[in-house]
């Protein structure tokens, strides 16, 4: 074990192995030969190495092992072999599609010395804003949208934190990158490319559920995927996770919001999954992945906001009205609720602000109730 990365052996069916979990969950793609899974019983990812000397040339995954037959680690890893990684136009980051062996585009990479003054990309003359995120934690953003997203309920395409030796771009070698990786999922446009009309209200309902567990500065029409089911209905897949997690609750954008489905109360399924999402769990993941302690917070509040209001029968957009600006420059309610309980205790006991904080929240969500 090291700073980085912790290894661990083990043999399968009689075949060894070597499991590493770096950062705790980097991926180091110029050694992996054999994939990655979901552990159930820590819901993180860990990445399986072959043993070189050791691993039969015959072994293939099958239905009882926890390996997929050709995971998206492996095929991006057989890909730069043929092809380097190509420039996507869209955003202001650098992002990268990342192609197979065959030239097929199945992955899109992030890399962490790429986002803001890093991007290879012109800059925007125009204002930036700032959301309190730190140039490079983006690609951690996005692996934490993927791993808070329990029994992949919101549809985050698989994401992972990666490190690539070697990358290329235009055939030239950069040297190594790190960054996050998220499946390329094939789509039939994004949500601005037609009206809501035809999105059912659970699949809106799932978009809205992540975004405010993860208090998203920047779900817009481009980053709401469209994907057509055999019935003509359509399946929505979230992207582009960046911009969340913010220390701040000054810029939460949620494009939802002006969705009639947002004003339909919740199914019995979401309204489960949102009593069964377990806070401090949650917490604990992010602090695995060195989010700092700041926006951690974020996400606790947000997320009991959510709990407590879909308890008590409010809508996604009666809660999502509640966590953002409906006027830039004025403070959301959930802003003037937390500006409430940071006057009642001490600015250093996070514990107490936090249960001040929801004894607020709770007269709040009763006063709208009886309203």
């Amino acid at each position: 074990m090291n700073d980085t990365t912790l290894s661990f052996h083990f043999a399968y069916n009689g075949v060894p192995y070597t499991v590493k979990i770096g950062h705790p969950l980097l991926a180091v793609l110029g050694e992996l030969n054999w994939g990655s899974f979901k552990d159930a019983s820590f819901n993180e990812p860990l990445y399986i190495v072959n043993d070189g000397s050791c691993v039969s040339e015959k072994w293939q995954a099958n239905e009882t092992t926890p390996l997929s037959e050709l995971s998206l680690l492996t095929r991006v890893k057989e890909g730069l072999d043929f092809y380097s990684a190509e420039l996507c136009d869209e955003g202001i980051n650098g992002t990268y599609f990342m192609k197979d062996k065959d030239g097929e585009i199945i992955a899109v990479f992030k890399p962490q010395d790429e986002e803001g003054k890093g991007s290879p990309k012109p800059q925007e003359k125009e204002e930036i804003i700032d959301r309190g995120i730190v140039e490079g934690e983006g690609a951690l953003r996005e692996v934490a949208a993927y791993l808070l997203d329990r029994d992949h309920f919101s549809g985050v395409p698989e994401t992972l934190l990666v490190e690539i030796p070697h990358f290329k771009i235009g055939g030239k070698d950069v040297g190594t990158k790190t960054g996050s990786l998220q499946q390329f999922v094939q789509n039939d446009g994004a949500s601005w490319d037609m009206g809501p009309g035809r999105f059912p209200v659970h699949e809106v309902h799932k978009i809205g559920v992540l975004d405010l567990r993860i208090f998203n500065n920047d779900r817009h029409g481009g980053n709401i995927l469209l994907r057509e089911g055999p019935e003509g209905n359509y399946e929505l897949i979230p992207i582009d996770h960046g911009l969340s997690l913010s220390p701040t609750l000054q810029h939460g954008t949620f494009e939802w919001m002006m969705w009639p489905q947002a004003k339909q109360p919740f199914d019995e399924d979401t309204k489960k999954y949102i009593r069964n999402i377990d806070v401090e769990a949650d917490a604990q993941l992010l602090n695995a992945l060195r989010v700092r302690p700041e926006c951690i917070t974020t996400m606790k509040i947000t997320t009991t906001l959510m709990k407590k209001a879909a308890a008590a029968g409010l809508s996604l957009y009666d809660i999502g009205n509640m966590a953002s600006r409906t006027v830039l420059e004025d403070p959301s309610e959930l802003e003037e609720m937390i500006d409430r309980a940071r006057k009642q205790v001490s600015e250093q006991d996070e514990n107490a602000f936090l249960d001040a904080l929801w004894i607020i929240m709770d007269d709040v969500i009763a006063s709208k109730i009886c309203n």
